[in-house]
């Protein structure tokens, strides 16, 4: 069976690139789909127009910004074979659908369903008809405990599926394919068999889940990790450094990456050549070459070669308790959630002490400081200052 991807002129802000070139987990969207579809044996055409399909055989459409899980493709076909009509895949709606903002997505969204530019075509005998085929992807949640009055309820619930579809057309969804990805392995390793699940006991000599963890982590050649650093549930690439008491746990850390002393990395994406010096990277994506000294970053996506200066700050909740706004070409668009970050485009330098609010984008080569009154600069003998009866010079 082929699979014809629909060729796009689309362009992600800010990187300023098609979405099948960004990263998600370190790889590009377009190697990782077309690993998955060359997985299921499909052959891949990759075509400009709709027109150009003629196949009287079955065969799969779809938009060259989707990605995709294999276990979700492989039930789609296989139910939309039974229906024996051309379908649509949709996803139910629910928490992974509001987590996912389908809001910024080209997407058609229903009170039932959201439904993606994924299509089966059965042999042409059969294509009378049309329907769709509903995926339900709610499998599994982690939660953050959280007081009421932050989000309305005692718990910020975090979908774990295996089974999600992301259509790539706004940073928010690049963003959190890079999280969902990380999710997926907790979800593929509650699903596990019981046979796994004892191998790895085993393995740990523990029936204790973090010890559990601690053994399935990919560590990669040629890395010095710490005797004091701990790692669990996580991909480390190779040529990695990692300081003392440092903690990763179910992160991707890629090449050449230099972590330092007391860090920690939370259910993030590292890329390579990174060096963190500082701080708890939380919920967060890293392109490769970003250097950060900064005490906090949550819910956010890095650009390339980006620097965060120490006290600088991304903030991710709204005071006013309503969901995060985003623009997308111009119009500002509800995300659906009450936690979200920033986006800092390629390049970025963000100063000491810069606040970004949160939902917003920072266009790629910006150098941001503070203000001017907000920054020593003269180190003279001019600059020396009278406060009360005490002398305060910079040196």
């Amino acid at each position: 069976m082929k699979a014809y991807i629909l060729r796009t002129e689309k362009k992600l802000d800010p990187f300023n690139e098609h979405p099948g070139g960004c990263l998600i987990g370190n790889k590009t969207l377009e190697k990782l789909r077309r690993k998955i579809l060359l997985g299921l044996s499909l052959e891949i055409v990759v075509v400009s127009d709709v027109s150009q399909i003629d196949d009287k055989q079955e065969y799969i459409f779809l938009h060259d910004s989707l990605y995709f899980t294999e276990e979700l493709l492989s039930e789609f076909i296989a139910k939309s074979r039974k229906q024996k009509s051309v379908t649509t895949c949709a996803l139910k709606s629910g928490i992974t659908t509001l987590r996912t903002a389908t809001s910024v997505q080209e997407v058609k969204r229903y009170p039932d369903r959201v439904e993606y530019n994924l299509h089966y075509s059965p042999e042409k005998k059969y294509r009378g008809g049309y329907s769709y085929v509903v995926i339900e992807p709610d499998q599994f949640s982690t939660s953050v405990p959280m007081p009421e009055h932050m989000c309305g309820s005692e718990e910020y619930v975090i979908p774990m599926t295996e089974k999600f579809i992301v259509q790539v057309d706004h940073w928010v969804n690049l963003w959190v394919v890079n999280i969902m990805i990380i999710l997926a392995e907790g979800a593929r390793l509650r699903r596990a068999s019981k046979r796994k699940l004892f191998v790895l006991a085993v393995k740990a000599f523990s029936l204790n889940k973090w010890k559990i963890l601690e053994r399935i982590n990919r560590i990669g050649r040629g890395c010095d990790i710490h005797p004091t650093a701990y790692i669990e549930g996580s991909i480390v690439g190779n040529d990695v450094k990692i300081g003392a008491g440092t903690i990763i746990r179910e992160s991707v850390i890629g090449d050449n990456v230099f972590i330092g002393n007391g860090v920690v990395v939370e259910e993030s994406v590292i890329g390579e050549k990174s060096t963190i010096l500082n701080g708890h990277i939380l919920y967060s994506v890293f392109y490769p070459g970003v250097f950060s000294v900064t005490e906090m970053v949550s819910a956010s996506l890095i650009g390339r070669n980006s620097f965060i200066g120490s006290k600088a700050t991304l903030t991710d909740f709204r005071f006013d308790g309503e969901n995060v706004m985003v623009l997308k070409d111009g119009v500002k668009i509800d995300t659906g959630n009450k936690f979200l970050g920033s986006c800092l485009g390629h390049g970025v330098y963000l100063g000491s002490g810069c606040v970004v609010a949160p939902g917003r984008m920072i266009p790629q080569g910006l150098h941001i400081a503070p203000e001017k009154n907000r920054i020593i600069t003269d180190s003279g003998y001019e600059s020396y200052r009278l406060i009360g009866e005490k002398s305060i010079t910079s040196k």
